[in-house]
């Protein structure tokens, strides 16, 4: 997709919702949107009523980011979809595709009317939690624009380290502490191991870990670089 479209654009006037008001939004050709603050965010939708989630994760995810050194280097292509996401063999809300620097994400209203009851971090999904798990999938497209290798690295760990670290991030403070305080556990420490398996098995557990080790360090920017030069499934935690 081209980026060089701004010619094109149109603005449309602010949207507000129950928890987000965003007038950076900008209309391109055949239901293209573009955030007005992280211009890299290039969104397909049949109109703007989701688009102003997406601008508003962008914003916080890239801020969030910002203070490590993180910035999208690229255009990052995001489709709101209303069907459900098969990756890897089980559903999900969200995906990104590093190959094609794509993210995948249902519609809120789609989420909702995918199980009775949806969750994140043990707590009934909603829109600000749709914020975050759009934060979480940008996050992992910035990751892979400021790996230090463009090889096929087992990364997985290390990426959803951070991903949840800034979904966690990205939250308003109460509902952040909400989650905190339910999952009842301290950050990762020295010897543990940061794994996939820990994550499926608690994944609130593990989002919290590992943004409380991301805000206890003392070098922060140093522990990211090791996370973006990771080669393996796991990270051990020095």
């Amino acid at each position: 997709m081209k980026t060089n479209q701004r010619r094109f654009f149109k603005p449309i006037h602010s949207v507000c919702l129950a928890i987000i008001c965003v007038s950076g939004v900008t209309s391109l050709e055949a239901s293209q949107f573009r955030c007005e603050a992280t211009p890299e965010i290039l969104i397909s939708a049949p109109d703007e009523s989701m688009v102003v989630y997406v601008c508003d994760a962008a914003a916080r995810a890239v801020a969030f980011l910002d203070q490590y050194g993180l910035q999208p280097q690229r255009t990052i292509g995001i489709d709101i979809i209303e069907e459900s996401i098969n990756r890897d063999g089980y559903m999900a809300y969200g995906s990104y595709d590093r190959q094609n620097d794509h993210i995948l994400m249902m519609s809120l209203p789609a989420i909702l009317k995918s199980s009775q009851a949806p969750e994140m971090y043990n707590m009934p999904f909603d829109e600000e939690h749709y914020v975050g798990a759009f934060a979480h999938e940008i996050t992992h497209a910035i990751f892979q624009h400021n790996a230090d290798s463009t090889e096929d690295l087992w990364t997985n760990a290390a990426q959803e380290y951070l991903a949840h670290a800034t979904q966690l991030g990205v939250l308003s403070a109460p509902r952040r502490a909400a989650i905190m305080d339910a999952a009842a556990t301290g950050p990762w420490e020295t010897g543990d191991e940061i794994s996939v398996t820990y994550m499926g098995f608690n994944p609130t557990g593990f989002a919290v870990k590992s943004y409380l080790h991301l805000n206890g360090l003392s070098d922060p920017k140093g522990f990211i670089k090791i996370l973006l030069n990771h080669k393996w499934l796991y990270v051990s935690v020095p």
